[in-house]
């Protein structure tokens, strides 16, 4: 079988090392095909074009890379990595770990994997990626970890959810509580119940607090030039 990977990723380091780990898988059997870009639209593209025969496609995505409308560019992508037999990869800092449950439940199919996790993990996740069956899916070790102890410990409802994560995303767009309610004719209270609900979450009393918390979850961190 014969493989292709794609990677979307802006942060040009981290590329070319994930690339050497995921060649050094293949040693020179020349099994593997592997582009990169750090554009979303060449990543749409790639998710849309078809498959070759019985090839498997491996499409790794940065969250941080995303556009700043995030929750609709996943909308996207799951639109559009589904229409293909390909294996998606999302990639994880981090600081976007409180994101985890409502990221699992947009992409529910995908597999997960942390940026930061040691090199034993990393070669480890894309070995179980090319083992498993097409169905199954890979998480890397720090995610296991991070799950296992949120449900022991019964604070998975602390977690950040996909309703709350749309609402800071519509909020940072400069919308009030009453122009989100007219758009999607929702009533402001259950919105301002939500909103209320992740300040709890996040152990924040005031809007500034929660802007400044929410940035930090989903920040597109800059790169030195």
């Amino acid at each position: 079988m014969k493989y292709q990977c794609f990677l979307y990723d802006q942060n040009m380091f981290f590329s070319e090392g994930i690339k050497a780990v995921i060649l050094e898988q293949f040693g020179k059997s020349g099994d593997i095909s592997y582009a990169s870009s750090d554009h979303f639209s060449e990543l749409i593209d790639e998710l849309n074009v078809k498959k070759n025969g019985s090839d498997e496609r491996w499409v790794l995505c940065d969250l941080e890379s995303f556009p700043h409308d995030r929750f609709s560019a996943l909308s996207i992508v799951k639109e559009c990595y589904q229409k293909q037999d390909q294996k998606l990869v999302m990639l994880l800092s981090e600081n976007n770990i409180p994101l985890f449950f409502a990221l699992y439940s947009l992409l529910p199919e995908a597999n997960w994997l942390l940026k930061n996790e040691s090199l034993y993990h990393f070669v480890s996740f894309f070995r179980d990626l090319r083992e498993v069956e097409p169905k199954s899916r890979c998480f890397s070790h720090s995610l296991v970890n991070y799950t296992r102890m949120k449900w022991l410990s019964d604070n998975a409802e602390c977690s950040i959810s996909s309703n709350e994560w749309w609402l800071m995303e519509e909020i940072f767009k400069g919308k009030s509580l009453s122009q989100i309610s007219n758009e999607v004719d929702v009533d402001i209270r259950k919105l301002s119940y939500h909103k209320r609900r992740l300040m709890r979450k996040l152990n924040v009393r005031n809007n500034i607090d929660l802007f400044n918390a929410f940035r930090c979850i989903v920040a597109t961190p800059q790169l030195a030039g």
